[in-house]
């Protein structure tokens, strides 16, 4: 019995004679790593910010850098302790069947994330509308797996980047910072129509912010009115429907300038005896039914 334990504990210090300087140089290539890691992050922060040119790039590029060296290194590490490259991946590879499932959703949103930071459909700071949620505000933030949004209520919204891919996003601060607006109303069929065009029309011009001096916009070579215009839409059941079209200068307060364009028409209407129709119903009810009851 002795002798086998002083058999065993000499293979054991043998081993450990054997496998522990190639422990301990491991170990310092990692720590050697993680430090060279941690300096190129700290003294390249600028450069890789002026090749870039997009502030939002930065901060994933600089991560993505430190933990490809910190992995390189792992990996000489794992190297000189004996550990192969090949057994390591055949392990990914049977790892990578078990959590599948859970590691996809993770980096749907880290691949969605690297498209949206080279696609540039929106950039921080800028003002956006997503249609499925009926949200709307500034970008705050974009990171490798979510889109931050700073809502127009103060709420902060986050959105996994592989759902922004999805949906439709408009952007209204993107180029050209003047928006177009419309304004459905109605008016009887006893109105003027045409005193009721040119109200309306200048109704929504005396508002701040309307655009009233430039004349025309170009789109995709195209040129568009740009000053307030009142056309006929349709003819309801319960009188004619109008709609005003307007420009704003910029997109911001945009519940704001539609409600202050609405008074301003609807206090025109009243001025000039413009009548704004509604439904009429009238009841009829049978005495002798009613008293049988």
């Amino acid at each position: 019995m002795i002798e086998n334990t002083e058999y065993l504990w000499s293979q054991i210090s043998e081993a450990a004679y054997a496998f522990g300087p190639r422990l301990i140089t491991a170990i310092v290539v990692v720590l050697i790593g993680y430090i060279l890691a941690k300096w190129l992050v700290k003294h390249f922060t600028r450069p890789i910010a002026i090749w870039l040119k997009r502030p939002a790039l930065v901060k994933p590029a600089l991560t993505a850098i430190k933990y490809l060296i910190i992995v390189i290194f792992i990996l000489i590490g794992l190297r000189i302790v004996g550990i192969e490259l090949t057994n390591i991946l055949l392990s990914a590879t049977i790892m990578s069947v078990i959590v599948g499932v859970v590691v996809a959703p993770i980096a749907a949103n880290f691949i969605s994330g690297a498209f949206l930071l080279s696609d540039r459909p929106y950039d921080v700071g800028d003002l956006i509308h997503i249609p499925n949620l009926d949200r709307t505000g500034f970008v705050k933030e974009i990171t490798m797996s979510y889109t931050r949004i700073l809502t127009l209520e103060d709420t902060s919204l986050v959105v996994p980047n592989r759902r922004m891919r999805d949906r439709d996003v408009e952007n209204f601060t993107q180029g050209d910072l003047r928006i177009k607006r419309t304004f459905d109303f109605e008016i009887s069929y006893d109105s003027d129509l045409d005193k009721a065009r040119e109200v309306t029309k200048k109704a929504a011009g005396e508002v701040e912010g309307v655009i009233t001096k430039q004349k025309r916009v170009t789109l995709m070579s195209t040129y568009y009115p740009i000053t307030p215009q009142t056309r006929v839409k349709e003819f309801g059941d319960n009188g004619i429907k109008l709609q005003t079209v307007y420009w704003l200068e910029t997109p911001y307060y945009l519940k704001r300038m539609n409600s202050k364009v609405a008074y301003n028409i609807y206090k025109k209407l009243m001025e000039n005896d413009i009548e704004i129709p509604y439904p009429h119903r009238q009841i009829i009810m049978n005495e002798d039914k009613t008293r049988e009851k």
